[in-house]
């Protein structure tokens, strides 16, 4: 590998760490700022990030942006967790995915 292709990989190594970072500090939009232009770079569907789409899911739904979530969530079902911390971020996700349909479903006028 050249030098710049390294270098480029450990920019953008800082920046999934800086990311996953800002998620565990609570700053989320900051987070949201790193890791969503990641997603298109990092996740395929031949070769899914489970952990990378979890952090954003988390990041999304910390900084109220519900429709980001909700697409980051459904890409996130489709592909099974592959290691014991992949397994408990997907559940941290799915738990915030019910606590999200609770709430939205609380908001409905009793009809």
């Amino acid at each position: 590998m050249k030098e710049e292709q390294v270098q480029a990989m450990q920019q953008l190594a800082k920046r999934v760490v800086k990311g996953y970072k800002e998620v565990h500090n609570k700053n989320y939009s900051e987070a949201r700022k790193y890791l969503e232009p990641l997603v298109s770079m990092l996740h395929s569907e031949t070769k899914p990030n489970v952990k990378l789409l979890s952090y954003t899911a988390i990041a999304q739904i910390g900084d109220r942006d519900i429709e980001g979530f909700l697409a980051t969530y459904e890409e996130l079902k489709r592909f099974d967790a592959e290691t014991e911390e992949q397994v408990k971020l997907k559940e941290r996700v799915d738990e915030m995915f019910t606590e999200l349909m609770t709430v939205l479903q609380d908001q409905e006028p009793n009809q």
